[in-house]
C-alpha cells in the first residue's frame, strides 16, 4: 500500500468520523426543497453557498451536502493554524488567502469542478458578528459563470446546541442555473448569480424563522416578516 493511498484512506476515515460526530452532537435537521437534487450526487458538480454565523458552519454545511462530498473553501489563516489546521487539512478543503489577490483557490476550484467535484463556499467571507447577514461576494458566482456549475443555496439556522436543546437546521434550495450570455462579462453575471443566491438564502432563512423562531444570531434584522 502506497503512502498516498494510506493518507487518502486515513483522510477519508476522518471524514466519515467527522460526519458521524456532527450527526450525534448537533442532530441535524435537513430540509430539501428539491428532493430530486440528491439523485444528482456524483453525476453533476455543484457549488453550494451558505450563510455564515459560526465557525462550526464548515463541518455542518459539509454534512448537509455530504452526498456530494464537496471541497470546502477555507480561510488560509485557519488552514495554517497549528493544531486546528492539521485537522482541516485532513478534510476535503481548499485554502483561500482573503488578504491578498491570490487566485490559486479559484484555479483549484475550476480544476476540481472539471473533474466532477462539488465546492462549498461561504460568500459573505466572514462570520456575521454584527447581527446582520453580510452581502454575498461574487467569487462563487464567478466560479459558476466560468464553469457552468449550478449554484445551490443553503440557509443555516440554529445556535449549535450540542446534545441537548434545539437541533441545528439547514434548508437546502433548488439549483440556480448558470448560463452566462455571450455578450455579458463573467464578472457582471457572477454578481447577478450571487444576488439571486443571497435572496434565496434570505428567503429560506425566513421560512426557518417562521417555523422554528428566531435564534438571536441576526439580532439586527428579521427574515420572517
Amino acid at each position: 500500500m502506497s503512502d498516498a493511498y494510506r493518507n487518502s484512506l486515513k483522510n477519508r476515515l476522518f471524514g466519515v468520523a467527522l460526519n458521524a460526530a456532527v450527526a450525534v452532537v448537533l442532530r441535524p435537521k435537513l430540509i430539501w426543497e428539491d428532493k430530486s437534487l440528491k439523485s444528482l450526487a456524483g453525476k453533476e458538480p455543484m457549488i453550494f453557498v451558505c450563510n455564515h454565523t459560526h465557525h462550526f458552519d464548515g463541518v455542518f454545511a459539509s454534512y448537509a451536502a455530504r452526498k456530494f462530498r464537496p471541497y470546502s473553501v477555507v480561510s488560509k489563516k485557519w488552514y495554517d493554524k497549528k493544531g486546528y489546521g492539521k485537522f482541516i487539512k485532513m478534510t476535503r478543503s481548499i485554502p483561500i488567502d482573503l488578504e491578498t489577490l491570490d487566485a490559486s483557490w479559484f484555479q483549484e476550484g475550476e480544476r476540481l469542478i472539471a473533474r466532477g467535484e462539488s465546492i462549498l463556499i461561504f460568500p459573505e467571507g466572514a462570520v456575521a458578528r454584527e447581527g446582520r447577514m453580510l452581502g454575498f461576494k461574487s467569487g462563487a458566482g464567478l466560479l459558476s459563470a466560468k464553469t457552468g456549475a449550478r449554484v445551490v443555496p443553503i440557509a443555516i439556522h440554529g445556535s449549535y446546541r450540542m446534545f441537548f436543546g434545539k437541533r441545528q437546521r439547514a434548508r437546502i434550495g433548488s439549483p440556480i442555473e448558470s448560463r452566462c450570455p455571450e455578450d455579458m462579462r463573467h464578472s457582471k453575471y457572477a454578481k447577478l448569480l450571487m444576488d439571486k443566491a443571497e435572496a434565496e438564502v434570505r428567503r429560506m432563512y425566513g421560512e426557518l424563522e417562521r417555523q422554528y423562531g428566531r435564534t438571536g444570531t441576526y439580532f439586527e434584522e428579521s427574515f420572517s416578516e
